[in-house]
């Protein structure tokens, strides 16, 4: 009688361990760099270019002011020559304020 005990004991454990080895969190123990990441907005160059033109070109306030712009790889490149301080900001902040800009290097001069 006891052996049928310990026997049905044994079987409701060994049961047990195995309902509960499923409920394990897999989550936990995924690493991080085996997860790919979610999929986010893509700018491209020629994107960013036309983004950052057009935003200087509607702009009242920076009319006749000459500037190149470049990009590559989301890095942005102006040069040229505006009026004053509040020009060259604001040239600064329409080129910062494009999605998918990573750096501004801002060579603007102030002509004199």
């Amino acid at each position: 009688m006891q052996t049928r005990i310990h026997l049905f004991t044994l079987i409701i454990l060994l049961m047990s361990m195995i309902i509960l080895t499923g409920c394990e969190n897999y989550a936990e123990k995924t690493h991080e760099s085996w997860i790919t990441p979610p999929s986010g907005p893509v700018y491209d160059d020629s994107t960013i270019f036309a983004r950052i033109t057009q935003a200087i070109q509607s702009d009242p306030v920076l009319q006749g002011a000459n500037i190149d712009i470049k990009v590559q790889d989301g890095n942005v490149a102006l040069k040229g020559a505006v009026s004053n301080e509040d020009q060259m900001t604001r040239i600064n902040m329409h080129a910062w304020i494009v999605d998918g800009v990573k750096k501004v290097d801002n060579q603007v001069t102030i002509r004199k």
